[in-house]
């Protein structure tokens, strides 16, 4: 199994708007060939951090999560729309 996680910081202001951005990416991603699970919560401690963990059955299904175009569509919005403010990545 391989699993991503992301950390998402949201601008000040910003945290709903970010959270809807990444429930709307929950379902298409569970439908993507090779996905074992996705997971979006918010940090309890923390309510500007969310974290979006995806599970997979490949490295290669993994890859392409990240060049599907849903996730870069999501990320470009965030970023436009002054939304995110970090990120932070680790696979495994």
């Amino acid at each position: 199994m391989f699993s991503h996680t992301a950390v998402l910081r949201a601008a000040r202001g910003c945290a709903e708007p970010l959270g809807l951005c990444l429930d709307d990416l929950r379902e298409p991603v569970q439908r993507m060939a090779g996905c074992l699970g996705v997971e979006v919560r918010r940090v309890p401690h923390d309510a500007a951090l969310w974290v979006l963990e995806t599970r997979w059955q490949s490295a290669a299904a993994m890859q392409a999560f990240f060049l599907a175009p849903r996730l870069q569509q999501l990320l470009d919005r965030a970023v436009q729309q002054g939304m995110l403010s970090g990120l932070d990545c680790e696979a495994a």
